[in-house]
């Protein structure tokens, strides 16, 4: 199917339904009972929001262990039916929950003289017992006695030749052996909704158990990027257009708002994954690294949260507290609690390439859950709320998400190294490297933010800052992609330098 491209799309969108309620769970359950003092309304709302977070669980087992196992039982042919999956009329019941092969058929009336009828196969079936017809025997050919012998010469007396003896007469064929007539086969009986039927014909043949290893299904980098700009476009002149035709702009904006916030990642995971030729990890890797970097939100929200409570970081708080709290705590819990994912993985990493994009992974994958945040207060405030979302969006989508796939990328691209014989050393220089580019986006931001020039102060550090962290991705995935042709035994140049 055509649709069958965006299959491991849909199957991240699922894992972001789970991964968001968990960290709303946090944010709005827990922190509040905890910092604000365990009321009973807080605790209440707790509660409520607990039965929130274990559907946001099970979504994340559904879409890391299930989904494959769902989408192929329901997109399998039908061996009558191939235009439908499993579910149509010949069998009953359908199978239960989705994975388990249908116990048997239903097949429909079938004749006594023809046995019973396989759905796969469009015919009847002959019982077993049923004998082939009797053989037909040729009947012999008649006997013909000798010619009597005639003289040619009447005038000298032909010798009298004496008839040969009667040849004895054939002696008869035994007959062919007489066949019982066939039983009559019995009659079909209605089957009962709770058993099996008396006689079931075999099961269809189920679909095979799907690729764990399968690699994963993304379209192309650059079609995201166009549709992630047209998409952030369309939703702010729907954002602006709301307060005359509200309905119609929001169901336009809502899956813009959605597109806004999730494709950037996509963009980048993208990008790393098809950069490398020589193998592809695989898609369950790929998307436990993704769960990791969206649930690493919840420790950094804790500890950012706390210290912020601890050092009265608010908006009206001084400038001395907002540079410790966003340029100091914010990037050392943060770059230390995304590249986890990698280690999640780590059977999997067999070289500096594959660490560098788990490690990009995780990191868009943080930056995926803090931008539904930030771009939720962009579209929710007043005034401006179009331009503000949409420039918050494209600022969002394009330069804050640099900061977390370069600075995960590095640490995972060192800690690819480590798996191939390099030191720890690096991957704590890879931390120290991470923290210092992050604590200079968030800096830079809050030293902006109190200038005059600092919005266009802020586009240029924003422009200079992504085209470094750029040109760092790219150099990292193409130093990883010639060791790994290294390792291969190739040659270093026949690796393609195009993602």
């Amino acid at each position: 199917m055509e649709w069958a491209r965006y299959r491991d799309m849909t199957r991240i969108y699922i894992l972001v339904i789970g991964a968001f309620t968990v960290t709303f769970f946090v944010r709005q359950g827990v922190l509040p009972a905890v910092l604000g003092g365990a009321t009973a309304g807080r605790v209440a709302l707790a509660v409520v929001l607990l039965v929130f977070m274990l559907f946001g669980l099970y979504m994340l087992y559904f879409g890391l262990e299930k989904w494959d196992r769902f989408y192929s039982d329901f997109t399998a042919p039908s061996p009558v039916y191939p235009q439908y999956g499993y579910y149509q009329p010949y069998y009953y019941p359908p199978p239960a929950y989705y994975y388990a092969p249908p116990a048997y058929s239903m097949p429909p009336y079938a004749p006594p003289a023809y046995g019973m009828y396989y759905p796969q196969y469009q015919q009847y079936h002959q019982p077993a017992y049923q004998y082939p017809p009797a053989q037909q025997y040729p009947a012999p050919p008649a006997y013909q006695p000798a010619p009597q012998y005639q003289p040619t010469q009447p005038q000298s007396p032909a010798p009298q030749y004496q008839a040969p003896p009667a040849h004895p007469p054939a002696a008869p064929y035994p007959s062919a052996p007489q066949y019982q007539p066939v039983p009559a086969y019995p009659p079909a009986q209605p089957f009962p909704v709770d058993a099996a039927p008396r006689y079931a014909p075999a099961a269809p043949a189920f679909p095979a158990e799907p690729d764990p290893r399968r690699a994963l299904i993304l379209p192309d980098a650059t079609k995201l990027l166009a549709v992630f700009l047209g998409a952030v476009l369309i939703g702010g002149v729907a954002l602006a257009a709301a307060y005359y035709i509200t309905v119609l702009a929001l169901f336009v904006f809502l899956p813009a708002f959605i597109i806004g916030f999730s494709f950037p990642s996509l963009i980048w995971i993208s990008y790393v994954y098809h950069s490398d030729k020589t193998h592809r990890l695989p898609s369950k890797t790929v998307l436990k690294a993704f769960v990791w970097g969206m649930l690493s939100t919840v420790p950094a929200l804790i500890v950012n949260t706390a210290a912020g409570e601890a050092l009265g970081y608010s908006e009206h708080a001084s400038l001395a507290v907002t540079l410790i709290v966003v340029a100091a705590v914010a990037p050392l819990i943060e770059e230390f609690s995304k590249p986890w994912g990698v280690r999640l993985v780590r059977d999997d990493v067999r070289g500096p390439l594959d660490g560098l994009i788990l490690g990009v992974t995780c990191g868009v994958g943080f930056a995926l859950i803090e931008n539904i945040t930030y771009e939720f207060m962009f579209a929710a405030g007043y005034g401006g709320a179009a331009a503000v979302w949409t420039l918050g969006s494209l600022a969002r989508g394009l330069g804050s998400i640099m900061v977390h796939a370069a600075g995960a990328g590095l640490i995972g691209y060192a800690y690819g190294r480590h798996r191939t014989g390099g030191g720890l050393a690096a991957v704590a220089l890879a931390y120290i490297a991470a923290v210092a580019m992050h604590a200079a986006w968030n800096g830079s931001s809050a030293l902006f933010a109190t200038a005059d020039w600092g919005i266009l102060g802020s586009a240029g550090f924003m422009v200079l800052f992504v085209a470094a962290t750029y040109l760092l991705l790219r150099h990292l995935i193409d130093r990883g992609a010639a060791l790994e042709a290294q390792a291969a035994g190739q040659v270093p140049g026949a690796v393609s330098r195009e993602p």
